[in-house]
């Protein structure tokens, strides 16, 4: 007959309903009926089995019903899940890694169509600045010469007109010979067809044939301001003389003369 030590084993398995073998389980049932000793052993297993629940720690029970209760896990049969997040990966996955370069190269497309805009839009603005600063620098350079030559005592100074009309039609030019630069300031000048314009003639000292000196129109008011560079330097000038040409001008005087110097 076994003694309460050859039913401890079997006791810690029981409390845990984990004895499965029948004649051990009868042979500890039996036991316990004419044993109050292992009755009380029991009560204090289950009662240690059931603080399990509420600890992470507790009794250790012998190491061979340990051993018995992990075999007894490992033989209860087990339903084998369907390997749904594993199929899931295994078709999302390789998708996500097929489409993300996708959408990496179209992210970065659209990062590049933006900075090549505003690459566009700054050069734009750079180049209507470029020329909003040279026409200033034109003005600014302008206006210089045009005080230069009013305020230089050695310009050659003329005035047209023509006794014919009043108010009294009037032209000034000045002329910096070193330069070769003609301005020209008429007022009160006669309107001329759309399709033709006023040409300044410059006579040369030398008597050679007259030099055209530029073209130019008038406002409403029959006024005009023309600076005009002449191609040769250092030409003296006779005089000055103001012809009416066809949009363009010419290269040899149309007659008659409109203006010419007075006295």
């Amino acid at each position: 007959m076994k003694d309460h030590a050859q039913f401890a084993d079997n006791l810690a398995l029981y409390a845990m309903d984990a004895l499965h073998d029948p004649q051990e389980l009868a042979e500890l049932q039996s036991h316990l009926s004419s044993c109050g000793e292992c009755r009380r052993e029991l009560e204090a297993l289950r009662a240690d089995t059931a603080l399990l629940a509420l600890s992470a720690t507790g009794p250790q029970p012998p190491q061979r019903a340990r051993q018995r209760l992990m075999r007894a896990v490992a033989a209860e049969p087990r339903t084998a899940e369907p390997p749904r997040s594993r199929f899931i990966l295994g078709r999302l996955q390789p998708r996500w890694l097929t489409l993300a370069p996708v959408a990496v190269a179209a992210m970065l497309a659209v990062i590049s169509m933006g900075l090549m805009l505003n690459n566009l839009r700054l050069r734009k603005n750079y180049e209507q600045l470029a020329a909003k600063y040279t026409k200033l620098q034109g003005d600014s350079a302008l206006a210089l010469e045009v005080m230069d030559m009013i305020n230089d005592p050695r310009a050659v100074r003329m005035t047209l007109i023509s006794g014919q009309t009043r108010p009294q039609p009037q032209v000034k030019t000045i002329y910096k010979q070193e330069k070769g630069h003609i301005l020209l300031m008429a007022s009160n000048l006669a309107p001329i067809p759309d399709d033709k314009v006023y040409e300044l003639w410059l006579i040369p000292m030398s008597g050679a044939a007259p030099m055209p000196a530029g073209t130019f129109r008038i406002d409403q008011k029959g006024s005009a301001m023309m600076m005009h560079a002449m191609e040769t330097e250092g030409l003296q000038a006779k005089a000055f003389a103001i012809t009416v040409e066809p949009a363009g001008g010419s290269q040899t005087p149309t007659m008659p003369i409109v203006l010419s110097p007075a006295g």
